[in-house]
């Protein structure tokens, strides 16, 4: 894995996100500890499930909006 500080993430922005998205793991370092790492978003550690988008909506605080965003929140899903 390579392994890039963040300032030089900064300057080479473009360089380095083309690299992973190629399918490289970067590690990006911040005070040399690590701090993040860049993958491909179609990378293998990204599993999504058969039941992804399928689970009930319930509300937290139905008094403020009286379950208006519910609806909202199943309109954007369908």
């Amino acid at each position: 894995m390579k392994s890039i500080s963040l300032k030089d993430l900064k300057e080479n922005l473009s360089k380095y996100t083309e690299e992973a998205a190629g399918g490289k793991a970067i590690q990006v370092t911040r005070y040399n500890k690590p701090f993040i790492y860049l993958t491909s978003a179609s990378s293998n550690v990204l599993h999504i499930g058969s039941r992804v988008g399928t689970g009930a909506l319930r509300a937290v605080g139905k008094r403020e909006t009286r379950g208006q965003f519910l609806k909202t929140l199943n309109e954007d899903r369908d």
